[in-house]
């Protein structure tokens, strides 16, 4: 099989949607204004953001190295692990910004590279069925079915390993990618305990958990709960927005952690609009479960 290896075929495998003309086009007058307004302030702001990938594809890498060359300026780079702990404790005394990344793409590789460049690390939230999969036709029916893109080649085990040895880390995103939303509490339980299980005997200790798919309406306080239960440390969506201190600390089975997507093929002034937008709107609410969960 011939892998996708850059995004203009996932592009062209997505198609062109009229919604995402409309969009790149009120983005480019959003970053105009928002310029001129000086939202750039609001990157200075003391927080914690975390901002996550899926793929750094040949034509993104030096996109994504001008992204990280960017955010340096204003930024200090931590791992997931030490974000979480800042967090509980409610110790942000400055801009942070920490890296995840979901699915484990071989690609990923790339992305690694140039955040270690800039002093940053990466957790990266592995399915365990995909990792070291080379049958074609389960590549290409995983991918579709499962992320919405073409055949991307996967990490293997060898890969997961480097990447622990050069400092990254390795999260759980369950064992399948499945939607958490169409599974009873047990089929939750048991698929949080069993990729935790595959992912410790091969990594070690596995402490943070990121949910596929990741909006709010994918998950629910069943499964928040859960994540806990059986031991993890750490519980992370796909929905924007990112945190701040709060006046009391926040124990681990309360904070939700909000995640900014970055797709390093968009351009710079569209993801730094985003980063800000969140930066600017972060209250206490965002450290914790969304009212519709209560």
């Amino acid at each position: 099989m011939i892998y996708t290896e850059n995004f203009t075929g996932v592009k062209d495998f997505q198609g062109i949607s009229l919604r995402g003309i409309a969009r790149d086009i009120a983005l480019n007058l959003l970053t105009t204004r928002n310029t001129l307004l000086g939202l750039e302030e609001a990157l200075k702001k003391p927080r914690i953001q975390f901002l996550f990938i899926h793929h750094v594809f040949d034509d993104e890498i030096e996109k994504f190295e001008r992204l990280l060359k960017e955010l340096a300026k204003n930024h200090t780079f931590i791992s997931h692990s030490e974000a979480v702990r800042r967090l509980l404790l409610g110790d942000i005394d400055k801009p942070y910004i920490s890296w995840s990344s979901d699915d484990g793409f071989k690609n990923n590789l790339k992305a690694a590279e140039i955040l270690e460049r800039y002093g940053a690390n990466c957790c990266f939230f592995l399915n365990p069925v995909s990792i070291g999969v080379k049958d074609d036709y389960w590549v290409k029916e995983f991918c579709s079915e499962r992320l919405r893109m073409p055949p991307i080649e996967f990490m293997n085990w060898n890969d997961v390993h480097e990447l622990q040895k050069r400092g990254h880390e390795i999260g759980s995103h369950t064992v399948n990618h499945t939607n958490i939303i169409d599974m009873s509490s047990t089929e939750v339980h048991d698929d949080l305990v069993e990729c935790k299980a595959i992912l410790e005997k091969k990594c070690g200790p596995i402490l943070h958990f990121a949910y596929p798919y990741g909006r709010f309406f994918d998950f629910n306080k069943t499964a928040f709960d859960l994540v806990f239960r059986v031991g993890y440390d750490s519980c992370s969506t796909a929905e924007r927005g990112c945190h701040i201190s709060t006046s009391a600390p926040i124990h681990k089975n309360e904070l939700f952690i909000r995640r900014d997507q970055v797709i390093a093929a968009w351009k710079l002034g569209h993801i730094m609009h985003f980063i800000a937008q969140s930066a600017k709107k972060a209250d206490l609410r965002s450290n914790f479960i969304p009212d519709e969960y209560t």
